[in-house]
């Protein structure tokens, strides 16, 4: 009887016992639930505009520049754009005999290393926090080019009108994130049309310093993962929810592309660089969220300067801990380099436009020629000679000296225009190479690829009608 009851009573205790650390196990796994540890991962570039010109003279120099866009982690900002980086020079390589080749060609016999950087410091709140980055992709004159809108039907049908009216609601997102696309920037202050003319007439001159320009934006692709501790993760939306039709997608592409050796259907992949939200607040795609598509055209470069091009379309997300789903995206916006002219179409489809500009070196160099070749009174007209005036002997050996001056400095910088000046067969020699050298790169040659490196900041536009989250 007595050893029963001794059973009895240990049964109770083990019951009891079991029981207390379920009740205590309770408030551990809802924290569990409901935190999140707030990981920047390895490999995920930050975006970094240096902040003043630098001079490059030596390995180990400093450099110091701020974020351009804000760091997420899972569904917040860690590291808000604004924010100071430091970093510093650690390598300087010789550039390829033939590169070298090429630039003394043009008349500059510069150095030009190859710089590599590397960002180790962030200072989040006052206080310095080490980072391990190498710099890549270097950017100059960034720009954010956006897609162009639709022409209007002036007389829509009823499908017509409906997809306007979804544009319509839409118009709103839309018009905040071009908002953001004008300020996402803002961070890089980049220099004026006086300081690009100073810029190039000393990039014309046979030696000058190897500048990093202020405003250059660099991917930091991390090589070790930041950690900024464990936060209360915000409320999600049901699995299968998706973004609200036509709707902007902030993300980096992940696979490299290129006009001349991407073909059709090649696959790619891009990761969401910012949180999507509901209007209710709760959260839809987190940071990290992966996208997949498809290349659906694309045409490299061809002679008489015709461009490459490329249009890609994505088809698929896929959240961390759920099954991918149909989501159809296409090009809103790119982070390009202003001196690419790169253009996209109101389908999202992305090329290279040729500048404006372009004819006028040829013009010049062309008119250059004809002055240095031609002499005696009256016949040095370096503009073209259609306004009929002739030119005394004086005035036009200054313009024989002008017009080799000119065909110089095209053809091989700021010593071209001094030994053009020696004799007017050099002035010659030197204008025929300036207005071959142009009328080749502008006109009659091969145009420009078009390429995207891994990492690029883009924009992603949802298509506007309903999708099945399948």
């Amino acid at each position: 009887m007595g050893a029963t009851r001794a059973r009895r009573r240990r049964i109770l205790a083990a019951a009891a016992l079991t029981a207390t650390s379920y009740a205590l196990a309770l408030p551990a796994l809802a924290q569990s639930d409901s935190t999140v540890e707030l990981i920047v991962p390895r490999g995920r570039p930050l975006r970094v505009a240096l902040a003043t010109d630098t001079t490059v003279k030596k390995v180990g120099q400093t450099v110091t520049g701020t974020l351009v866009e804000p760091v997420y982690a899972y569904d917040r900002i860690v590291l808000p754009a604004g924010t100071t980086v430091e970093g510093r020079i650690t390598k300087l390589d010789n550039p390829s005999k033939l590169n070298r080749a090429q630039t003394m060609g043009s008349g500059d016999f510069s150095p030009h290393h190859i710089v590599e950087l590397r960002f180790e410091a962030v200072i989040r709140d006052g206080e310095r926090v080490p980072i391990d980055t190498i710099a890549k992709n270097e950017t100059v004159h960034p720009t954010r080019q956006v897609a162009k809108d639709a022409p209007a039907d002036p007389n829509p049908g009823v499908v017509a009108r409906a997809k306007q009216e979804v544009k319509a609601e839409a118009a709103a997102a839309i018009d905040s994130a071009k908002h953001q696309a004008a300020g996402a920037l803002s961070a890089v202050k980049d220099p004026g049309r006086m300081h690009r003319l100073k810029e190039w007439a000393v990039s014309k001159s046979p030696y000058h310093p190897q500048v990093l320009r202020q405003g250059t934006v660099y991917d930091a692709e991390l090589q070790a993962p930041i950690t900024f501790g464990a936060a209360t993760t915000l409320p999600t939306a049901p699995d299968g929810t998706l973004p609200a039709p036509a709707s902007i997608l902030h993300a980096q592409l992940a696979t490299a592309l290129d006009s001349a050796t991407t073909p059709r259907g090649t696959r790619l992949e891009a990761v969401v660089s910012e949180p999507v939200f509901a209007e209710d607040g709760r959260l839809i795609l987190p940071e990290g969220s992966r996208l997949t598509g498809e290349v659906t055209f694309a045409q490299p470069a061809k002679k008489f300067h015709r461009n490459g091009q490329l249009r890609f379309l994505f088809e698929r997300v896929e959240l961390p801990s759920q099954e991918s789903m149909q989501m159809l995206a296409s090009l809103h916006a790119i982070d390009v380099s202003g001196d690419d002219h790169v253009m996209l179409d109101d389908e999202g489809g992305a090329a290279m436009q040729n500048s404006k500009t372009r004819f006028v070196e040829p013009a010049l160099a062309l008119l250059a020629l004809r002055g240095s070749m031609n002499q005696g009174e009256g016949g040095e007209r370096f503009a073209g000679g259609e306004s009929g005036v002739r030119a005394t002997s004086a005035s036009g050996g200054g313009g024989n000296y002008l017009a080799r001056g000119v065909g110089g400095v095209i053809g091989f910088g700021l010593i071209g225009a001094g030994l053009s000046q020696v004799s007017r067969p050099l002035g010659i020699a030197f204008g025929v190479l300036g207005a071959a050298r142009s009328v080749y790169k502008n006109i009659l040659g091969k145009g420009q690829e078009l390429r995207f490196h891994a990492d690029t900041p883009i924009q992603l536009q949802l298509a506007p009608g309903p999708q099945s989250a399948q």
